[in-house]
């Protein structure tokens, strides 16, 4: 497990005296995971919902995130509302594309929603893509371009503990905002997104 989260959250229980041991989950099991006791703290771009507020607690945000999202898909193709639309489950887009009626699959990763999209099995993809440069290269050599923007306004992104861990919430934001104050959030996202 490498990148911006791992090094984030190494840094986090070094300061927070924390015995860390990862596990890779897919996203739309990350939130049930911590809610049922088989994580005791989830991150992953977990953005901030009033949805999600209701059902875990959050760290404060370590990053932000932009309300324009972008619809992924092939030049000429039909409109939201009248497409088939691939999603990464559990995220905040599949919640919006529910909310909106558009017709949606959700596929359990970001790999199989773009799949999806190759292979023509769906018109669109709704995912965090737009800002990421690896998506402008397989955007580019797929014939795919950002066709339709869609605002999803979030609270920033954010770790997840279980509802009512205060002691484990409390070390991780002193952590959290130490890390802020001395620099090293900046540092670290500078590292991994220039």
């Amino acid at each position: 497990i490498t990148g911006h989260d791992r090094d984030l959250m190494d840094e986090v229980c070094l300061r927070a005296a924390l015995d860390c041991r990862w596990s890779l989950a897919n996203f739309d099991e990350l939130i049930p995971g911590v809610m049922s006791g088989r994580f005791d703290v989830v991150i992953g771009g977990i953005a901030v919902t009033e949805e999600r507020r209701a059902v875990v607690d959050f760290t404060m945000s370590y990053d932000v995130s932009t309300p324009e999202e972008w619809y992924l898909g092939a030049p000429g193709a039909p409109a939201p509302d009248e497409a088939r639309i691939a999603v990464q489950s559990g995220t905040v887009h599949e919640s919006h594309l529910r909310k909106l009626g558009h017709d949606f699959t959700s596929y359990a990763t970001e790999t199989e929603v773009l799949r999806a999209l190759v292979e023509g099995r769906v018109d669109l993809a709704l995912g965090p893509f737009e800002s990421r440069s690896d998506m402008q290269d397989f955007a580019a050599e797929n014939g795919l371009d950002y066709l339709y923007p869609e605002l999803i306004p979030d609270e920033g992104i954010a770790m997840a503990v279980c509802k009512g861990n205060t002691e484990l919430l409390d070390r991780l934001n002193a952590a959290l905002d130490a890390m802020q104050r001395d620099g090293t959030l900046d540092d670290i996202e500078s590292r991994w997104f220039g």
